[in-house]
């Protein structure tokens, strides 16, 4: 066995014991571990559910598993029978999420994601043990993983497993075994693997060459942002559409919180109740700075931060309570949708306290009391609509234009007024047999029930929700914040109903005053609402047009493009990382997407140089400010600037830098009024006017040439020696000489000369003598000397 391998499980069954994890899973025949001994993942870390993740199930993953037997008949293999884990992979598999949640701090979906792996793995090592697994069982692995998912990230997902887990960790005994994540020479391999190099690239935009610009006017890692059309979208449905559904009035208000303040969606969703703070502002004599033309006070925003380094503690992750600042246009409207969420969800709010407080699920009622089967029906399933004849159009739009409480009662009378239709299919249901049907006056059974007077024991239907309807139980659990405290559900801004089917059937109407299963919004409804993952997008529910019911939205997009815009207003970027709540400036930077043409016009320029430049060289100027460009002339400019001052300088760049020449190979700032360059587009030639610029078709046209040059090297050393003459030999200096000139200029960074010590090849040797305007000034002062 690998030492490494035994190490990382001993490790992990140690702390695994520490924590009260049971080690030995008990699980059926095709992997799924039982009740009493699964592991709540959301538990062990400290976070509030929903969603609540489990370590549920040891078996292999159903849908890379028929993609691998697929795999093996095409290849004579014989195909694999699913079941659980051998023994040391289900210890693998159980050892990367107690290293990755308790010692690593991850999130469990970030643990998931990589143990995932080893589900997938295992099937195709069979009897062989992880330490010894070999190339061949990763690339059919990966294979099979490869043809799992359309889009390619399950791809990048098993790859990241064996890098971090078996290579990084050293637990197989052949090393760097992520190299053999590579696709099988067949086309349908081939073109999969080129979608997920493509999400690659994607996902890593914000570096390298592939996050660099082709144009002024392109946006840096642009795929990070939300489409155009897609963002002003949702701006519309949630900031001028009626909710259809108590949900989406809610959802509504989580994504105008988010576009408002650029909060990351968990952010959003775990909004308090008590959110509001004001700050008085005085001047030096105690009156409101309104008196004096300032603001006497701002609105701030009390929200619990994510991804600190002060919510880790040794019994998992707490909430780090943070404040940030409302800017004062968006005030009222923030306020507005605050407090009328807090007003439509005061019912669920109140009966989710008392049901923390109680244990209870109906706490509105003592255990034997007995209540009409009409009441517990919308109690139990929600749904409002329990008799003949149909709620009118009219009650229903008024309720959905407030969601207010009166409104409902409205249509609960209305109900009350007709006969019973929903009560023989509901309790008459096999699973809700169990809870006796009594008659109103005494506690004995009906025979044949009257609906209109039928009553149910409030403990019969407790017991029976608590044996077989565990998922319609409320969220009761805390969170602890960071100085200790706990932090209930029913403090919490967005609560919703949970498990509630009743308005995704036509429309229907939940009952908020009376339906008992209340949770946390989960941040996986969120992503789904924009996304279409796993659920209806907003935008097909309430777009306007086909294309408008297509389009969709990462949430986290939204962020990116208040990070960016907040830098293209010209907002500093320690304001900006103390906003996003971010522990460094370069962070931020990341999320900057800024186009280089709104990088060059955010720059601030003095009076004098937008008075004395032209264009052009009010563009030089720019470039040159913001340390985008060097070269000759740059150097000039700042030598005239330091001996004669800013004006001369400003008449230097008008007369020298009126081009800005923008080559296939980088970036040349010099004057070719009088004569054309002599080594035109021969700058890889070892100019020293040439710049490296962040250009994408730059670094491809290097890239080519460099690839030329290298197969004129080796066809020219392939020639026997009776060919090689002095022709030959030149041949090879010459292109040996382009050839290390383009590696060194792939290997500069954007914004940097890639031959400052180089000639300039723009001028003859004749020119070279007294040409700078300098040297024209000193011989001017001299002779008036």
């Amino acid at each position: 066995m690998n030492p490494f391998y035994a190490e990382y499980i001993a490790t992990a069954k140690i702390l695994a014991k520490a924590r009260g994890l049971n080690w030995d899973l008990v699980c059926d025949d095709q992997g799924k571990v039982s009740k009493d001994t699964r592991w709540n993942l959301t538990e062990l870390v400290g976070m509030l559910p929903p969603p609540t993740l489990w370590l549920g199930q040891i078996g292999v993953d159903p849908v890379a598993f028929g993609k691998l037997n697929e795999i093996r008949r095409r290849m004579n293999q014989q195909p694999l029978v699913s079941g659980p884990m051998p023994q040391h992979w289900r210890d693998l598999y159980q050892a990367v999420f107690v290293h990755k949640l308790l010692v690593g701090k991850t999130k469990p979906q970030s643990a998931m994601l990589v143990a995932q792996g080893i589900r997938r793995l295992a099937p195709v090592a069979e009897t062989t043990p992880p330490w010894a697994v070999t190339p061949e069982q990763i690339q059919q692995a990966y294979n099979a993983v490869l043809h799992s998912g359309d889009s390619g990230k399950l791809a990048l997902d098993f790859a990241t497993t064996v890098r971090t887990i078996l290579d990084r960790q050293k637990l197989a005994d052949i090393p760097a075994l992520a190299r053999f994540c590579i696709p099988y020479p067949t086309s349908e391999s081939l073109s999969a693997q080129q979608q997920t190099e493509t999400l690659r690239k994607r996902q890593n935009a914000h570096g390298g060459k592939e996050g660099l610009r082709r144009s002024l006017a392109e946006r840096k890692s642009a795929a990070k942002l939300p489409e155009e059309r897609a963002f002003w979208e949702l701006a519309r449905i949630v900031f001028t559409q009626t909710p259809r559904s108590f949900s989406d009035a809610i959802r509504f208000a989580v994504f105008k919180v988010q576009i408002i303040m650029g909060f990351r969606i968990g952010e959003a969703a775990r909004l308090p109740l008590d959110w509001k703070r004001w700050r008085e502002y005085l001047d030096a004599d105690g009156r409101p700075a309104a008196e004096r033309g300032g603001f006497s006070r701002s609105l701030m925003i009390r929200h619990f931060a994510e991804k600190q380094d002060e919510d880790e503690r040794p019994e998992g992750i707490s909430l780090y309570e943070n404040t940030q600042h409302v800017p004062p246009m968006f005030e009222e409207i923030l306020i507005e949708t605050l407090e009328h969420v807090e007003k439509i969800t005061a019912p669920l709010r109140e009966r989710l306290r008392r049901q923390t407080e109680t244990g209870r699920i109906f706490p509105e009622y003592p255990e034997d009391a007995l209540v009409p089967a009409w009441e517990m029906y919308v109690r139990m399933t929600g749904n409002i609509a329990f008799s003949d004849p149909d709620i009118p159009i009219s009650l229903v739009e008024n309720y959905r234009q407030t969601y207010d409480i009166e409104a409902l009662d409205k249509i609960r009378q209305y109900q009350l007024s007709g006969c019973p239709r929903m009560f023989p299919r509901f309790w008459g249901a096999p699973a809700q047999r169990g809870i006796p049907i009594r008659k109103p006056w005494a506690n004995s059974m009906y025979g044949r029930a009257d609906w209109r007077t039928a009553r149910v024991r409030v403990g019969d239907v407790e017991r029976h929700v608590w044996e077989n309807r565990t998922t319609k139980l409320s969220d009761t659990m805390p969170a602890r914040i960071t100085d200790g405290t706990l932090l209930y559900p029913h403090e919490l801004m967005f609560i919703m109903p949970v498990r509630n089917v009743i308005e995704g059937r036509n429309n229907g109407i939940l009952d908020t005053t009376m339906y008992s299963a209340i949770g946390r919004i989960d941040r996986g409804d969120l992503i789904g609402s924009t996304s279409g993952k796993g659920c209806e997008a907003l935008f097909e529910r309430y777009g306007m047009t086909e294309e408008d019911r297509a389009l969709r939205l990462t949430p986290h997009a939204l962020r990116h493009l208040q990070n960016t815009e907040l830098f293209r207003l010209g907002v500093a970027d320690t304001i900006i990382t103390k906003k996003f709540n971010r522990r460094s400036v370069q962070q931020s930077h990341v999320y900057n997407h800024r186009s280089l043409a709104e990088d060059l016009a955010d720059i601030d320029l003095p009076p004098e140089a937008e008075e004395r430049l032209g264009d052009k060289a009010m563009q030089v100027f720019k470039l040159i400010s913001a340390n985008k460009a060097r070269g000759p002339v740059v150097d000039e400019f700042h030598r005239v600037q330091l001996e004669y001052g800013d004006e001369a300088a400003f008449d230097y760049l008008n007369a020298e830098a009126d081009g800005l020449h923008v080559t296939p190979y980088g970036l040349c700032i010099n004057s070719f009024t009088s004569d054309p360059c002599p080594k035109h587009l021969e700058c890889f030639n070892g100019c020293l006017h040439l710049a490296r610029t962040g250009v994408i078709s730059e670094q491809d046209n290097l890239e080519r040439m460099r690839d030329k040059f290298a197969k004129v090297i080796i066809t020219l050393e392939a020639l026997p020696e009776d060919r090689r003459n002095i022709g030959w030999a030149n041949q090879l200096l010459h292109a040996r000489l382009r050839y290390e000139n383009i590696i060194k200029a792939l290997g500069t960074e954007p914004g940097m000369q890639v031959f400052p010590d180089g000639n300039d090849l723009s001028v003859t040797a004749e020119q070279k003598a007294g040409a700078t305007i300098i040297d024209t000034m000193k011989r001017l002062r001299d002779r008036d000397d």
